[in-house]
């Protein structure tokens, strides 16, 4: 029996140590918890040959204890490595780290790629989910650069009450005529809420389409979503997008004929090199006909026709060869009120991620129209 009562004491005592928490070897220690992701890259989507090019970015701590260090690394066109680690930190859970790495490079003309990552973490290596570690961003640098002229591209209604207040009290004829220069304008009068405005056209539909757009009022500044209820940040937006170099010199001419068809001729030298999309839009500077619902009796800049169509030309560019395009349509059937009253909007377009490289206002001249 004595013997049974010491076997059992035994194996309780065993059972006892095999699940108490056992402390660490000397010299070893647990597994950081830390997630350091990468959150963003911040360079110029364009920049100009020349330019000194600084790398920016976010990381976040996804996980429980503090990054205190790490090293940041970047890399252009798998050339040098630049490390730079930065100490003294304190970024805790869910905590943001805004980094600027102290080596910079210099733009030259062409498309690039910089790879940028984060190579150590706490002095330990990689952290315990590298898979967010690392970021490759694609940027193109122009040869040369002209001033930009902003495209505003704007979805409206006039059957659309927060569309009258938008164009009433924000983005509105005194902002744009404090602005004017700096931009050109092309309104697409969409058919909602309700029966939509009467000057809807299936070619605003398709631009509607191109961008997303599942509401209005909705703007666009050169191809970037910038609907905003405040006249400063509308300022704002404009003054950054107008201090971004234009990297196509672009010039347009156009006639109106007597049986109602747009002749346009345009004239554009690229900076830069890549296959991107030529638009052309006719708009009425005033119309009143389309007056609904929401109180506006008089629209702006409202779309008329897209020439050819709305799906624009396709331009194989080439960094410093000056290409030519004559585009024509007819205008019959469209819902313009006076011929007289007309203005011809000309941009390009990178499809690939919706920038618009340059727009211009085209210059009323028969005498250009060389067809």
């Amino acid at each position: 029996m004595k013997k049974l009562f010491y076997f059992l004491s035994i194996v309780l005592i065993l059972s006892t140590i095999s699940c108490k928490k056992t402390d660490p070897e000397p010299g070893t220690d647990e597994p950081e918890e830390v997630d350091a992701a990468l959150m963003s890259v911040e360079i110029p989507l364009i920049a100009v040959d020349g330019d000194i090019i600084t790398v920016k970015g976010k990381i976040q701590n996804f996980k429980s204890d503090p990054i205190t260090s790490l090293e940041i690394k970047w890399q252009l066109d798998n050339g040098q490595e630049h490390a730079h680690t930065f100490t003294g930190l304190n970024i805790g859970k869910l905590g943001v780290f805004e980094f600027t790495h102290p080596e910079t490079f210099t733009a030259t003309a062409g498309q690039h790629t910089l790879k940028v990552w984060i190579s150590d973490v706490n002095g330990n290596g990689d952290d315990m989910f590298p898979s967010n570690n690392a970021q490759n961003k694609t940027f193109t640098v122009a040869s040369a650069s002209v001033q930009r002229k902003v495209l505003y591209e704007q979805f409206t209604s006039s059957t659309c009450g927060p569309c009258a207040n938008f164009n009433t009290n924000y983005f509105n004829t005194g902002f744009l005529q404090s602005n004017t220069g700096k931009y050109t304008l092309i309104k697409y009068q969409m058919n909602w809420p309700g029966s939509g405005d009467p000057y809807y056209t299936a070619e605003g539909g398709t631009r509607r389409a191109y961008y997303g757009v599942n509401g209005v009022p909705t703007l666009f500044i050169d191809g970037e979503e910038g609907t905003h209820f405040s006249t400063s940040e509308l300022q704002n937006d404009l003054d950054r997008h107008h201090a971004v170099p234009g990297v196509v010199n672009l010039q347009a001419y156009y006639t109106v004929t007597s049986s109602n068809e747009v002749k346009v001729k345009v004239i554009g030298t690229p900076y830069i090199s890549g296959q991107f999309t030529l638009h052309i839009a006719v708009v009425e500077k005033t119309t009143t006909g389309n007056a609904s619902s929401n109180g506006e009796t008089e629209f702006h800049n409202v779309m008329m026709k897209m020439v050819p169509d709305a799906n624009g030309t396709s331009i194989n560019a080439t960094d410093g060869t000056t290409f030519t395009e004559r585009k024509e349509a007819s205008l019959n059937g469209t819902n313009i009120e006076e011929y007289s009253d007309l203005q011809v909007v000309v941009f390009i377009q990178d499809d690939t991620n919706k920038m618009v490289l340059q727009s211009t206002i085209a210059v009323e001249d028969a005498g250009q129209i060389d067809f």
